[in-house]
């Protein structure tokens, strides 16, 4: 299995409602693409986010899915969204090493 971490760091003009909005459509790529176990989103609770106010941890069976999701229509549907919406993004990828 492949973890997919992505934080998002908004633009300071940015709007909760539109924040709301994106993380929806987001949280709705589980059923539109194949291959994602688990889907999980939400809002930074930490003091320490370093200006990260969101993120999302999935997990997908492996590579091919996580490499089938990335250019996924759908999933650049909302990238194209989203994207104008940030000032950065982190993302870690990795396979759990207890596996």
């Amino acid at each position: 299995m492949i973890e997919h971490i992505v934080l998002f760091k908004w633009k300071e003009d940015v709007q909760i409602d539109e924040v709301n909005e994106l993380l929806h459509e987001l949280s709705e790529l589980k059923n539109k693409i194949p291959g994602i176990v688990s889907y999980k989103i939400g809002h930074n609770l930490s003091t320490r986010s370093q200006g990260y106010g969101a993120g999302i941890t999935s997990t997908f069976l492996d590579q091919s899915s996580l490499d089938t999701y990335i250019p996924h229509p759908e999933h650049q549907k909302v990238y194209t969204k989203l994207i104008q919406k940030v000032d950065n993004l982190l993302v870690v990828d990795f396979q759990d090493i207890m596996e």
